[in-house]
């Protein structure tokens, strides 16, 4: 075999060896994203297997959720930029937050109820979550 071929027969050897390689050290696909999900980022060091995700809340005039509430599979942090929003945690009293105000719900309290605290003007919020990597943003609870 001539040092032409050889070289010739190892550039295709490796050539054929990337694509696996690439493949291997791809990350894991990403949790599909809400319509309203402005930014999720991995967390590293302590907080290694953590995502911090960035929200945006956009509720209706008089909107209201309701049932049996749902979970959050870690802390959040809200601030209201618009409106006034109704917030209640474990089937507490309802509690009007206004534009400049925050809320907050500990890990594994039901969010009983959200939704703008008036008839006729709507609401924003933006919420941070930390969540283990990959996880939605909430589940029933």
């Amino acid at each position: 075999m001539t040092l032409h071929n050889r070289r010739s027969l190892l550039g295709m050897l490796a050539a054929s060896l990337l694509p696996v390689r690439m493949r291997a050290a791809q990350a894991p696909a990403p949790a599909p994203r809400s319509p309203n999900e402005l930014a999720r980022h991995a967390l590293t060091g302590p907080l290694e297997g953590f995502e911090v995700v960035l929200v945006q809340l956009n509720m209706a005039p008089g909107s209201r959720s309701t049932g049996p509430g749902h979970r959050h599979p870690g802390p959040v942090l809200g601030y209201v930029t618009n409106g006034q929003m109704q917030f209640a945690i474990n089937n507490e009293a309802a509690q009007v937050v206004p534009a400049g105000g925050t809320f907050f719900e500990p890990i594994g309290a039901v969010h009983t109820s959200s939704g703008s605290a008036s008839s006729d003007t709507a609401a924003q919020a933006v919420v941070f979550m930390v969540i283990p990597k990959g996880s939605a943003l909430s589940a029933p609870a």
